[in-house]
């Protein structure tokens, strides 16, 4: 998805991991991020760069997969709007004085009235907020999965993984392609 949304997206696995919840706890979600990116994910109409949108997605579904980012039908999904009623986006001049960093903050009211807040200051995945093997891995496997298949992902993954001892790249070659 579009790289302002990943900070927010952060932000809710960030508080679902110390106070879990559900879609349907969830009254209302703030979200800040600076002025220029709020400009780029603003209720846009293509989903993987929409923020009300992927937030509603990572409600639902407690991630955000490169299939629900690309997944335009499900803009229209009742069950989506109703999420997305829910997000608020705020553009904030004080947040986009920390650019090229991307920053974000939501407060999230849940249903019983408690408040939660999370501020993200470096993106997962970045130098300063690495991903794990596992994480990278799953990753792989969500992109790669769908074209090449479960088996032949895992296979590439561990090759990858073992990089060093590969002999010849082309026999890289057999797991990168369909078939």
């Amino acid at each position: 998805m579009g790289s302002p949304i990943q900070a927010p997206l952060d932000a809710v696995e960030n508080l679902r991991k110390r106070h879990p919840f559900e879609a349907a706890q969830v009254e209302h979600i703030r979200v800040r991020v600076s002025s220029s990116e709020a400009n780029t994910v603003n209720n846009r109409d293509m989903p993987d760069i929409c923020l009300q949108h992927m937030i509603a997605v990572m409600l639902l579904d407690k991630t955000a997969s490169f299939a629900a980012a690309h997944d335009k039908a499900r803009m229209q999904d009742p069950v989506v709007l109703k999420e997305r009623a829910k997000v608020e986006l705020f553009f904030d001049e004080e947040l986009e004085k920390l650019i090229p960093k991307r920053v974000t903050i939501i407060e999230v009211k849940l249903t019983d009235g408690t408040q939660l807040t999370e501020r993200v200051e470096a993106v997962r995945g970045t130098p300063d907020n690495p991903m794990t093997k596992d994480e990278v891995a799953t990753k792989a496997r969500d992109l790669v999965a769908p074209s090449l298949g479960a088996a032949k992902a895992d296979k590439l993954i561990s090759t990858i993984w073992n990089i060093e001892a590969v002999k010849n790249i082309r026999e890289l070659r057999s797991l990168i392609q369909k078939g």
